[in-house]
């Protein structure tokens, strides 16, 4: 009520200055006709440019919400990528540890058999040197007997090589004349002594039975070549043992350098391996930082949208309605000025006719005449 009678009241002022212009009603009419149009376009431009923002809004939408989803997507394999590495790293760092303790442990080894091995050489060394020495004795001392008694037969018919002390007398006597030197007379003295001894120790209750010089039955002779053979024997024993322990060595020492070697080329291995865990696991991480900033961002950026977008569409709803109100009123402002520009043609035409028929008849009076003038100025 309140807008139709402001509407009547403007559209009364409007009327009165165009009283002497023809028809006002008309004219009145025609501005509201025109005022209709021009809200009823800004009203299609709008809901036009609205459409457009609405569509914008989707795409918005829709387009943040692709960027959110794959940015989620990016940081949990981002995310699977650390874990795995971070396992890789933990792997390659306890084998590392495994390789390094079993690398000290041969190298250790290896150490330990190689000094063994060094004082077992040293002693071979030392023992071939001896068994060798004395089998060149022996074997000088056998050749000086067998000289001497070539050449005095008789000299040795007599020696008693029975006993031990008796040989022994007998062999002072043959190196003192063969002119041995004291070392050499000594240890032809000691070997034969050495082997008195082992015969007491086998004539010891408990042990086997045996002949006392069974092999020296045939004299002086007879005991240095015994007691040669043995050293011979003993010489080939020990440097079978010395080939033995040396293959032994060499097979350990290659086996242990083949596992260090092959140990250290797989920690080194393992090293690099890690080495490429933990940049990979930094790269990632970093990935990750800017990739989850990324998402932060993106979700902001939906919800500002939404935010947006739900305000105009309020601030839209809100001026449609405005806008549908508005032509209302002027409708219902034109239905009645379109009702009341009847009733005043109605009352223009009698006027008009009163006028006519005035003019047509006879002017009998001052009154007639006023009347006329009236109508006219009307």
């Amino acid at each position: 009520m309140q807008h139709r009678n402001k509407l009547l009241f403007l559209v009364a002022a409007a009327v009165v200055p165009r009283v002497v212009c023809g028809n006002p009603l008309g004219k009145v009419i025609e501005l509201l006709d025109s005022l209709t149009a021009k809200i009823t376009k800004e009203g299609e431009e709008e809901a036009k440019a609205y459409a457009a923002f609405v569509e914008w809004c989707d795409d918005a939408a829709a387009n943040t919400g692709f960027a959110i989803k794959a940015a989620t997507a990016k940081k949990g394999k981002l995310e699977a990528t650390i874990g795995e590495e971070a396992g890789e790293i933990s792997a390659a760092g306890t084998k590392i540890e495994e390789l390094a303790g079993s690398i000290a442990t041969d190298e250790a080894d290896l150490t330990s058999a190689t000094s063994v091995r060094k004082k077992e050489a040293a002693d071979f060394t030392a023992s071939e040197a001896e068994l060798m020495d004395v089998i060149d004795t022996l074997g000088r001392a056998i050749t000086v007997i067998e000289r001497e008694t070539a050449k005095n037969p008789a000299a040795f018919a007599q020696t008693d090589t029975k006993t031990i002390s008796g040989l022994v007398r007998t062999l002072s006597t043959i190196v003192d004349a063969a002119s041995f030197s004291t070392q050499d007379k000594n240890k032809l003295l000691g070997l034969v002594q050495s082997r008195q001894a082992a015969d007491e120790d086998d004539d010891e209750p408990g042990a086997p039975a045996a002949a006392a010089y069974k092999s020296h039955s045939g004299g002086i002779l007879d005991v240095l070549e015994d007691l040669k053979e043995k050293a011979e024997e003993q010489l080939s024993a020990l440097r079978k043992a010395e080939t033995n322990a040396k293959h032994n060595y060499d097979m350990l020492k290659q086996s242990l350098e083949d596992h260090i070697a092959a140990d250290t080329k797989d920690m080194e291995e393992t090293k690099s391996a890690k080495a490429a865990a933990e940049e990979a696991k930094a790269t990632a991480e970093g990935e990750l930082a800017e990739t989850v900033k990324e998402l932060a961002n993106s979700k902001s950026v939906l919800e500002t949208v939404r935010s947006d977008c739900m305000q105009s569409a309020a601030d839209h709803e809100a001026t449609v309605k405005a806008r549908a109100e508005e032509l209302k009123v002027i409708a219902e402002a034109k239905k009645i000025l379109v009702e009341t520009a009847k009733g005043a043609v109605d009352q223009t035409y009698s006027f008009l006719q009163r006028h006519q028929q005035l003019t047509a008849s006879h002017l009998h009076t001052r009154t007639d005449l006023a009347n006329v003038e009236v109508l006219t100025l009307i």
